[in-house]
């Protein structure tokens, strides 16, 4: 019996020391992090390209329906390819925000970070990178959405009987406008990419040489 009570004791110990060796590097657990990371990067700035790409057949999907639809009846019941286009690019907005909630999971990754190998201030620098990026794309998500729903909107609107062709040409300029600033806001988002792809790669660098010295 007393055998048996020193042997749980011993065990007891050694729990406690393999306890005390967790310092919190966990370095292969953030250098997946940052790898992750950086794919979740390239395939927002993908899903953004087709955003764009997209957007860019509205044009041809209203000539179509215009030339081919004098009474404009698919405006009304919307079958109009236009249509078709706001949906496609709704659809690549909820997997630009399926993007971002995979990035808050890997920034935690990095928040939860408590070791000394690493610089503390490369780490807190790619977290705040994160959080910056993901604001930003939320307030674009946002704003792109409310443009499309004005966009179905004024294409609905089109074949109303009362509608003028004031009304067609002010809601064709309104469309324009919001394009360009949307266009503006995506290239203040791609400078910041720049500095963000190089504080990221800085980390990762700095992972790597660790876990080669380790």
């Amino acid at each position: 019996m007393i055998g048996k009570r020193l042997s749980f004791a011993a065990i007891g110990t050694l729990s406690l020391l393999l306890a005390g060796c967790d310092d919190g590097e966990n370095l292969e657990t953030m250098q997946e992090a940052t790898e992750e990371l950086d794919r979740l990067k390239t395939e927002t700035v993908d899903e953004l390209n087709q955003l764009y790409a997209t957007e860019a057949d509205l044009q041809e999907a209203f000539s179509d329906t215009l030339e081919t639809d004098a009474e404009l009846s698919t405006m009304e019941d919307g079958s109009s390819p236009v249509f078709d286009n706001i949906e496609a690019r709704e659809a690549i907005l909820s997997t630009i925000e399926e993007l971002e909630d995979e990035m808050e999971q890997h920034q935690d990754t990095l928040d939860s970070y408590d070791g000394e190998q690493l610089d503390s201030e490369e780490v807190t620098t790619v977290s705040e990178n994160v959080n910056t990026f993901q604001n930003h794309l939320s307030q674009y998500r946002d704003r792109y959405s409310s443009t499309l729903n004005e966009q179905h909107t004024y294409f609905t609107g089109l074949s109303d009987s009362d509608a003028t062709y004031d009304d067609f040409v002010a809601g064709i300029q309104s469309v324009n406008e919001e394009r360009d600033e949307l266009r503006e806001t995506l290239l203040e988002l791609d400078e910041f990419l720049v500095s963000y792809r190089s504080n990221l790669n800085t980390l990762s660098s700095s992972i790597d040489a660790q876990l080669a010295e380790d």
